[in-house]
Formats: structure tokens, C-alpha cells, sequence
């Protein structure tokens, strides 16, 4: 296992291919500080062939990493099931130490690819969410992963592709390969075996309703476990395609569930507090520790190096349980196993961000709920606490899993004319925690988009 700076170094390596290999290729050709919509059609060309060339050296880094740390896994869970039957309590520490950091930096790797399927679906948060359908991550080498390699190289040939393992991400759960191919965005399935070249004749001949009669022989030869696997590799189709609907038309059937959903572009613009953060990273420079607070103090920030990190578990906990009993902290470094914009998305130095992934500096964020429904109530909406009661009523609606409940108690939000009511997700809270959304732009949004209330 590579030690600490070993993967640090590597972790640079590779996001230097993903993040940066594009921008410094052209950095010469384009003046300081320019947008991408000044500069030439030769320019920007140049810019995304070599944006492709990063993402498959990365690419290629990416795969050789997961794959070593997945193997080192498997050694480690058979090493630490002797080390059980043996009651070596020691190294029984030990291995589940290095399972965790192996764990860990599986997720990380696959987080880097994240940012390069982010990029790819040009940052749309909601296409993110539908290409994540909460499937257990996989070990490589138990997919399909030689042939899907194989074909994506033949697609990256062309310097104009880019097609990215979908198992090396940790949202992209549809596909074996998200593909960008002519200024479009497509998702491919790969099978193997003689069973799925026979079921893929099968559906080509059907959707081309080729010799109808020969396709009714076929059905009544078929065994349970083929049917079986039919109904599978009809079910990814479906998904596929339905999630190439809503990527490149912002409408279609949600590719989980099969529900009807339009995409609407919100009417305000998104506004983040990466700026507050900035600013109390800028404090690390003097100390090991720095605390901020934002938006009627609904939003508690820590950020902690060095001996600070001590006080990381319990600082904010600390603060926000003395003020109320309805709040949430988080570890920013979760972002790695959420559906959010990537942590490479963000507009912050390489090291820093880099710095948060290998747990160098820990951000902790908290929301204090009691003031963050003050907040909405002060933008105009009606924000309370449901009763235990309503909660459990609404969790039994299978419409509203997602619901965000603290303490067994959703939070209601209505209009002024409390016409309609509609209960908060985890999604918005997971906007402010992980997308960095001040929490008043998502109630001023609601106002004016849910509600229809432009004061």
C-alpha cells in the first residue's frame, strides 16, 4: 500500500490529467484571464481534444489504481478473517485500519472520475442524479471491465470521443460507458458470452421487426435463466434509454422509476458561499483551526490542520448543541459518497482540494434547522416542523422516501396562502452541505419557481 505522500502524489498526477491538462494546453494561445466563449473556433477545438487526451491518461491511472486497492482488499478481508479464527486482536486492528484507508481510496479515485463524467454532462446536477440509481459499488475485476476497456479505446481512437468507464465513478450506475460524441452525450451497454449475443440479435431484429416468425422459435427454446437474463438486459436498455432522453432533452421518464420529469432551469441564479469558504480557509494561513458562520447563523463552517483536526469531530457539535437540539453536522469529505457537484468542480487551488480528499485539513459543516427555518419564514414562505405524527404519515407515501426528517420530524414549507405545502428533501440539503448553495437562494428559488411568487 502506497504510503500517505505516495498518494498524495499520485492523486495530483491524476487530476492534473483530468482538471488541468485541457486549459494548460491552450493557456499560451488565449489571453489572461479570457473566457471560453471569446476565444476562436480553432482554440476551443484544440481545447477539448486535449481535454479528451486528459481524461484517458487519467483514465488509464485510475482503472491501475482501483484495481491494486481492490486486490489489496480482498487480501486484507481473508487476512482479517484469520486474524478472527486466531484472536489476533492486534492485527485484527490492523487489517480493518487498512480496509477503511483502502476503502477510502477506492472512493477517491472513483470520485476523480465523477469530475470527469461532470464535465462531461456539462455540470447538470439533475442528469447526475439520474445516472445514480443506488447500485453497490463493484470490483473491477468481477465486471465486464477487460471488454468495456477494450471498447472504450477503441472509441477514444477518435480524438474527438471520450468514453468513460462508468464503473470506475461512483454515480454513473447506468451503462457501461458514458460517451461524448459529437457534442452529445450517450450511454452504451456491453454484454459478453454467446447468451448475450443471441438476446442482442434478438432485440436488434425486434426493434427492426425483422423475421417475426423466427423470433417466436427463438422465445420458446429459451430456458428460465436466459428469460431471466432477457428481462435484465431489457431493463438496462430501458434505463439507458431513458437517461439519454433526459440528458440530451431535459425531459423524458426517470430512468429508475419510469415517472414522467421535466427539467426546468431555475429562475434566479444559483448563488454559492465558496467565497465565504475562501475566506475561512484564508484563516488556516495563521492557525490550525477557523470558524465561520453564514445566513442568520443557519450555517456553521470549521475548517482544522495540523494539531486542529483534534478538535474536528466535536468542535461545531459543540456550538450548534447548546443553541438547539435540531441540527446536522457533517464531514465535507463525505462529498466522495454523495451525488453532488465534485469536489474538482469547485473553484479552489488543486492542493486544497486535495488536501480535504486525503484528510490534511478536515471542513466541517452544520446547519442549525430552527434558524434555517427562521430564514425561510423571513423570505416570505411558511417553513415549520411537522408532528411526528404527520411525518410518519407522509414517510408511508412511497412518493416521499426522500424526505429529509431530523428527530422524526419533517419540515413543511407552503406560500403565504398556504394553497399547497410541500416537504423538504434531502436534496435540498444536500445543495447547501455538498453543492455549497446558500440556503436563502434555494428559499428565494422556491418562491419564485415552486410557488409562482415573484416578490
Amino acid at each position: 500500500m502506497r504510503t500517505l505522500d505516495e498518494h498524495r502524489i499520485k492523486l495530483k498526477e491524476i487530476c492534473d490529467f483530468a482538471f488541468a491538462f485541457g486549459i494548460r494546453s491552450v493557456q499560451s494561445q488565449i489571453p489572461e484571464y479570457s473566457l471560453p466563449d471569446t476565444w476562436s473556433e480553432e482554440i476551443k477545438h484544440t481545447f477539448l481534444l486535449k481535454c479528451h487526451e486528459g481524461f484517458k491518461s487519467a483514465q488509464d491511472l485510475i482503472v491501475e489504481e482501483i484495481l491494486e486497492y481492490q486486490k489489496l482488499l480482498r487480501e486484507f478481508t481473508t487476512d482479517l478473517k484469520e486474524s478472527r479464527r486466531q484472536r489476533d486482536k492486534n492485527k485484527e486492528k490492523d487489517l480493518l485500519n487498512k480496509i477503511a484507508i483502502s476503502e477510502h481510496r477506492v472512493k477517491t479515485f472513483s470520485h476523480i472520475a465523477d469530475g470527469i463524467a461532470w464535465q462531461l454532462i456539462s455540470g447538470q446536477i439533475h442528469i447526475a442524479r439520474r445516472l445514480y440509481i443506488r447500485e453497490p459499488a463493484k470490483y473491477l475485476d468481477s465486471s465486464n471491465i477487460k471488454h468495456a476497456i477494450s471498447v472504450a479505446n477503441q472509441i477514444n481512437q477518435k480524438p474527438e470521443n471520450f468514453a468513460l468507464l462508468s464503473d470506475i465513478t461512483n454515480f454513473v450506475q447506468i451503462g457501461d460507458l458514458l460517451i461524448r460524441h459529437d457534442k452529445k452525450v450517450g450511454i452504451m451497454e456491453l454484454k459478453e458470452g454467446k447468451v448475450n449475443d443471441l438476446i442482442a440479435k434478438f432485440f436488434d431484429d425486434l426493434e427492426k421487426e425483422e423475421n417475426k416468425s423466427d423470433l417466436t422459435e427463438f422465445m420458446q427454446k429459451l430456458d428460465k435463466k436466459t428469460i431471466e437474463q432477457m428481462q435484465r438486459v431489457l431493463r438496462q436498455k430501458e434505463r439507458a434509454i431513458r437517461a439519454i432522453d433526459v440528458i440530451n432533452k431535459d425531459k423524458g421518464l426517470d430512468p429508475k422509476t419510469g415517472k414522467n420529469i421535466t427539467v426546468t432551469t431555475p429562475s434566479l441564479e444559483t448563488e454559492y458561499y465558496y467565497e465565504d469558504l475562501f475566506k475561512i480557509k484564508e484563516q488556516l494561513k495563521d492557525k490550525n483551526w477557523a470558524y465561520g458562520v453564514l445566513e442568520n447563523a443557519s450555517v456553521h463552517i470549521g475548517m482544522y490542520k495540523n494539531d486542529g483536526r483534534l478538535m474536528a469531530p466535536f468542535a461545531i457539535k459543540e456550538i450548534l448543541s447548546k443553541k438547539t437540539k435540531n441540527f446536522i453536522v457533517v464531514d465535507f469529505q463525505g462529498i466522495i459518497e454523495n451525488v453532488s457537484s465534485p469536489l474538482f468542480a469547485k473553484p479552489f487551488n488543486p492542493d486544497f482540494l486535495i488536501d480535504i480528499l486525503v484528510g490534511d485539513i478536515k471542513v466541517i459543516i452544520g446547519i442549525d434547522f430552527d434558524s434555517f427555518i427562521e430564514m425561510f419564514n423571513d423570505s416570505g414562505l411558511n417553513a415549520r416542523w411537522l408532528s411526528e405524527k404527520e411525518t410518519t404519515k407522509i414517510r408511508q407515501d412511497e412518493k416521499t422516501k426522500t424526505i429529509f426528517a431530523l428527530n422524526n420530524r419533517a419540515i413543511g414549507i407552503s406560500d403565504q396562502k398556504k394553497s399547497k405545502e410541500i416537504i423538504l428533501g434531502g436534496g435540498i440539503i444536500s445543495k447547501i452541505l455538498y453543492d455549497n448553495i446558500y440556503p436563502s437562494n434555494i428559499a428565494f428559488t422556491m418562491k419564485k419557481d415552486m410557488f409562482g411568487d415573484d416578490k
